[in-house]
């Protein structure tokens, strides 16, 4: 595999220059700003899972943004791989946290997800949905947990991100379609949208912290 490939996947991208994407690298910003509220309102008091989920959030907005600027196959895999590492631990802690599961069986959940949404992305090729498949897995896991925690705010902050995340998935999916009508795409919405998606995921576990 030629790591130093350029991509171009999304209809924004018009060359291979740095800053050919401007509207879907810069609202990664969305990400980073969401991230900086949170750890904002973090102190030594709160638990590592949670100030680790925050860092992740940021670093989901930097790979992403490094990916729409330099748009190269190594880069697509760090974008993948930070926006991986935060579904992973939030799943796990969410269950925990939120749904009671002991660590071994919510891990256990997780890895189920993994293999779900692997066999999903891997056998569902829709050119409707342009690679969104990726993500339907850890869609109906967030469907799944938003259903499975008790009725309280987290409940309702887990329901928001689900839905929302379906709309995060229509804006992913429809990017290529509207190209010759709407030259910037809609990727873009995809960030800042998915940005609102983490932050009410979040939202959800800092509650949980008290008395942790």
């Amino acid at each position: 595999m030629n790591w130093l490939a350029p991509l171009d996947v999304y209809c924004e991208r018009t060359d291979a220059s740095l800053w050919s994407e401007p509207a879907n690298a810069l609202t990664n910003l969305a990400f980073i700003a969401a991230a900086a509220w949170l750890l904002r309102r973090m102190d030594h008091r709160t638990p590592a899972d949670l100030r680790a989920l925050a860092w992740l959030m940021g670093l989901v907005g930097a790979g992403s943004g490094v990916f729409h600027t330099v748009a190269q196959a190594w880069a697509a895999v760090l974008d993948v791989a930070f926006i991986a590492l935060f579904v992973v631990l939030f799943l796990q802690r969410a269950l925990v946290r939120l749904a009671g599961w002991r660590a071994s069986a919510a891990s256990g959940a997780v890895l189920g997800v993994l293999v779900v949404s692997a066999m999903i992305a891997m056998t569902l090729k829709a050119p409707a949905l342009n690679g969104s498949e990726l993500y339907l897995g850890p869609w109906l896991a967030l469907i799944g947990l938003s259903r499975i925690c008790p009725p309280s705010p987290a409940r309702r902050w887990l329901t928001a991100a689900a839905v929302l995340f379906g709309v995060s998935m229509l804006l992913r999916s429809t990017d290529l379609a509207v190209c010759e009508a709407f030259p910037l795409g809609t990727h873009f919405g995809w960030h800042v949208n998915n940005a609102l998606v983490l932050w009410c995921g979040m939202r959800a576990l800092m509650p949980a912290r008290r008395g942790s």
